[in-house]
């Protein structure tokens, strides 16, 4: 079973503004305003918006992760 994502095209789409518009509402960021805040927070709740973590780290270049490397996995040590 797939569900289907919104996006913040797909919300810009239907409440007809741009999409650096729905950006900055979601963002709560100070030029939009508050108005236009609710409108955009309240379709996104309706329709389950959830932020996609790995564009923004595509697009912030910068992931949060931090990497670890196991030299052997067979080894009891690393696995306590």
């Amino acid at each position: 079973m797939r569900f289907e994502t919104s996006t913040i095209k797909d919300i810009a789409k239907a409440l007809g503004l741009s999409t650096s518009t729905v950006s900055r509402a979601l963002r709560d960021r100070y030029e939009i305003s508050e108005e236009t805040k609710k409108l955009v927070l309240a379709y996104a709740e309706k329709v389950n918006y959830r932020a996609n973590p790995i564009a923004r780290s595509l697009k912030e270049r910068r992931s949060y992760s931090i990497g670890i490397i196991v030299s052997e996995i067979a080894n009891n040590f690393f696995l306590r």
